[in-house]
C-alpha cells in the first residue's frame, strides 16, 4: 500500500516537474533555465528536483524519449497497415499534437533539440520499395526529394498552426495535408 502512495507522490512530482519545464521552454531556451527556476515554478525544492533528474537535459531528455516513444508507436501501427500517408494517420497524429500542444510548442520553439528531425526520419519510408507501394507514380532518383518536400511541408504547416493558436480542428487539418500530399504526389512525374 505504501509503494502505491509514493509511487503516486513520485509521478505527481514529475509531472509538475516535467509541466514547469515546458512552460519554462515557451520563454526560454533550455540552457537558459536553472534548476533553481524550474524548481520554484514547480513549487519544490531543488533536493526532489535531483532526486528524479541529474540536470535540466535529463529532464527534457525524458520528456522527449516518453513523446518519441508514444509517437513512433502511432506511426509503427500504420506502418504495419501500409497506410503511412493515409488520412487515419494525420487525423491520430494531429489529435496527438493538439493533445500535447504544450510540449510539441517548445520544441519548436527550442533550438536545442533535434526531435523534429528525428520524427522525420522516423516516418521516413524505409527504402524505395515502401515508397513505390505508397505511390506509384514518382522517379527514384527524386525519392528524397519528394519525401523531404512533403515532410518539411509539414513541418511548416505545423509550425504556422501553432503561430495562429491552433484555431483549426486536428480533423481539418489532416484533411488539408491529407490534401496537399494527395495533390503532390498525383503530380509527380
Amino acid at each position: 500500500m505504501e509503494n502505491s502512495i509514493d509511487d503516486r507522490r513520485a509521478r505527481k512530482t514529475k509531472g509538475l516537474i516535467k509541466q514547469a519545464l515546458i512552460q519554462l521552454l515557451a520563454e526560454k531556451d533550455i540552457k537558459d533555465i536553472s534548476v533553481s527556476e524550474l524548481s520554484n515554478l514547480a513549487d519544490i525544492n531543488r533536493g526532489t528536483f535531483y532526486l528524479h533528474y541529474t540536470d535540466i537535459y535529463d529532464l527534457f531528455g525524458q520528456i522527449e524519449g516518453e513523446v518519441m516513444s508514444e509517437f513512433s508507436l502511432h506511426i509503427a501501427n500504420y506502418k504495419e497497415n501500409s497506410q503511412v500517408m493515409g488520412m487515419p494517420i494525420l487525423l491520430d497524429l494531429f489529435k496527438y499534437i493538439k493533445e500535447n500542444a504544450q510540449f510539441f510548442k517548445a520544441i519548436l520553439h527550442s533550438k536545442e533539440t533535434n526531435f523534429l528531425s528525428r520524427i522525420i526520419e522516423m516516418s521516413r519510408p524505409r527504402g524505395k520499395a515502401e515508397f513505390r507501394q505508397l505511390y506509384t507514380k514518382w522517379k527514384e532518383e527524386y525519392f528524397d526529394y519528394y519525401y523531404d518536400f512533403m515532410a518539411f511541408g509539414a513541418m511548416a504547416m505545423l509550425r504556422h498552426w501553432f503561430e495562429k493558436g491552433m484555431p483549426e480542428t486536428p480533423e481539418y487539418m489532416a484533411h488539408l495535408a491529407g490534401q496537399m500530399i494527395t495533390n503532390c504526389i498525383e503530380n509527380l512525374g
